[in-house]
């Protein structure tokens, strides 16, 4: 690593330790807040609002992490309140005379929640928005039918009158009676959700999440199993409702069919969205303000509802990102390389001569490419059939390592669908792929890229709404395996993980110079220039350690200058690094001086192969380019 990355680092943690002291002194305010908060109440039923807000912001991380994190349109959520608190209720108390300990209790009820939310999940984890939404909207009514209905002819739940008489709460000798201990004990569990959550949004789960939100094919293509991740998020979310549920039947002596209804849905729903989907102190601060709200507007009687239904209306009107949406706490603005001292802007040709260092950077080794007749990758016979259209038909070639192979064609070719073939997106209709000698037909995306095999996409599939730093650092989701214990124990393997994907992130976007470091580490990939983030998403591909790379028009939308920066950074990815590269691209310039070989199609047949000269003189090439010559 070089003396300006070094530098760079100590200057990160020099802000950090900065930003410390700020940070303990938070946390420390909010420790006396809460602790005080229940002795300062004006009277009993305020302390329970006190107690009920705990219990709210419980339930809207966990719906955070379903859909903010993950983004997925769960409304079998409030099924889950309810199931834990069912489970807590048949467990302790005398409806079936089992009366086990609350140490006990409180995570089977937890558990037993989860198993089913994964259940639930992997019988509709396929479906997407609108379906995903019956589905689950389904199960939530059935769950409420069962509730009134199973009082016969064995009593169960209850029925309307429900269960209620539990055993008191006694922790290894500590009963938990009075309301304060009870404010106290659920705050402490909503302490322990939202610093759990923090870490998770912070981890390679959590950044898996926000890549599925964000993109799900791109997220899939870079290495992130989408149907695992959201099983993932199902099981936690069930997990975190679970254990809400339990603490709200014990809390209330009782648990009602009406204590789950769809209006409790709505609640937490309008807490998630109001805070910020994915912004976990937005969603505190949302769950806190709307439990508060509707207590000062008691007093307006019929015009309660209204009046609070307007006001959300108003805050959402003003701020559609949520109430925390942008919003950071003890950040300090990074100086922006594209400014001089006075702040004055910078023309973007000094900065690009400014930072010509690291795309030969000195942390590069020599050059070593030497040509090799090792087999990278071999089609055989592929064929893809769209329904009677046959976009590739009956193609066969080998791509040799370290080799630049090009595939050109005009539009309509083939070239595109080819890629996804090879990244696992469509299965071929016949033929097979193998990559370094083993077979890869048929493979998911991640499990592609996780054999060593990235992707660009023609038309950009960034994470818009992630950093540059975050965008890349995805691209080592599947190089990491520390799972949810790991990340929420913050277990070595974890620790040690997070490092390394730091590190290796930087290195690789500081070979884009300042194009892609500096102050843009945090930017938003929406806010980068059409060609950066050409660039990010090769960034993203290299962060996978992937051996070949197939890169999907990477100079379109290029100015000249720009198209030449980019030709000769992928000759120096396979020149300097050893990569095996596959490019399709429709700049002959580019084809021309990057190329070891070139293959041209034409409706998905090979019509040319070889190099660029002889390519370029077919007579079928200028044909496919050109039409056939008039007689």
């Amino acid at each position: 690593m070089s003396d300006k990355t070094n530098t760079a680092a100590a200057g990160e943690a020099g802000a950090v330790s900065l930003r410390s002291p700020n940070r303990l002194l938070l946390y420390g305010v909010l420790t006396i807040l809460l602790i005080s908060a229940p002795h300062v109440m004006p009277d009993s039923y305020w302390l329970r609002i006190y107690t009920m807000t705990g219990l709210w912001v419980m339930l809207a991380l966990g719906l955070n992490v379903v859909a903010g994190f993950a983004g997925l349109l769960d409304l079998a959520y409030v099924a889950f309140f309810g199931i834990g608190g069912y489970t807590f209720a048949l467990l302790s108390s005398n409806q079936f005379d089992i009366h086990l300990p609350f140490v006990l209790v409180l995570p089977l009820a937890a558990f037993c929640t989860m198993v089913i939310g994964l259940a639930l999940g992997s019988t509709s984890i396929r479906l997407k928005g609108d379906y995903l939404a019956i589905v689950t909207l389904a199960f939530a009514q059935i769950f409420k039918l069962l509730l009134l209905n199973l009082d016969s002819p064995l009593d169960i739940t209850g029925g309307v009158n429900g269960i209620f008489g539990f055993d008191p709460i006694n922790i290894f000798g500590l009963k938990i009676v009075s309301p304060v201990a009870y404010a106290y004990l659920i705050w402490l569990a909503a302490v322990l959700v939202a610093a759990g959550s923090f870490r998770i949004k912070r981890s390679r789960i959590g950044r898996g999440w926000e890549a599925i939100r964000e993109d799900e094919l791109a997220a899939e293509t870079m290495g992130v199993n989408t149907t695992g991740m959201k099983l993932l998020a199902f099981a936690g979310g069930a997990f975190v409702a679970g254990a809400a549920g339990s603490l709200f039947a014990s809390f209330q002596d009782s648990v009602f069919p009406n204590n789950f209804d769809f209006q409790q849905l709505v609640i937490v729903y309008c807490m998630v969205i109001l805070g910020g989907l994915g912004n976990i102190t937005g969603v505190i601060v949302g769950a806190i303000f709307l439990s508060i709200l509707p207590e000062f507007l008691r007093e307006y009687g019929a015009y309660r509802m209204m009046s609070y239904g307007l006001i959300l209306i108003v805050l959402m009107a003003l701020r559609p990102q949520g109430i925390m949406g942008g919003i950071g706490f003890f950040s300090r603005k990074k100086k922006r390389p594209d400014r001089d001292e006075t702040g004055r802007l910078k023309a973007s040709t000094d900065l690009y001569y400014d930072s010509q260092s690291p795309a030969a950077g000195d942390r590069a080794p020599e050059a070593h490419f030497c040509k090799s007749n090792r087999v990278m990758l071999e089609l055989k016979n592929i064929t893809q059939d769209f329904g009677g259209i046959k976009a590739v038909n009956d193609l066969s070639f080998v791509l040799y390592e370290k080799e630049i192979l090009s595939i050109i064609g005009p539009n309509g070719a083939g070239k595109t669908t080819l890629f996804n073939l090879i990244t696992g997106i469509y299965p071929p209709t016949d033929g097979s792929i193998y990559f370094e000698g083993a077979q890869i037909t048929g493979f998911k995306p991640h499990r592609v890229v996780k054999a060593g095999i990235a992707r660009t996409f023609q038309n950009l599939r960034l994470f818009n709404n992630m950093s540059v730093f975050d965008n890349t650092r995805v691209g080592r989701f599947c190089r990491t395996t520390a799972g949810p214990v790991s990340v929420l124990l913050n277990l070595a393997r974890h620790r040690r993980e997070e490092q390394e994907t730091d590190r290796k992130t930087r290195e690789i976007l500081e070979l884009f110079g300042a194009r892609l470091t500096g102050y843009r580490f945090d930017q938003q990939a929406m806010f980068l220039s059409y060609a950066n983030r050409r660039r990010l998403e090769i960034a993203r591909a290299l962060a996978t350690d992937a051996r070949l790379l197939l890169l999907d028009e990477p100079s379109a939308g290029m100015n000249p200058q720009e198209t030449i920066e980019i030709t000769a950074f992928i000759k120096t990815l396979r020149d300097v690094f050893g990569y095996t590269i596959l490019v399709i691209e429709h700049k002959l310039n580019v084809v021309r001086t990057i190329s070891d070989r070139v293959i041209a199609l034409d409706y998905g047949v090979r019509i040319a192969e070889g190099s660029y000269d002889e390519v370029a003189c077919s007579e079928h090439v200028i044909e496919a380019y050109l039409g056939r010559k008039r007689q």
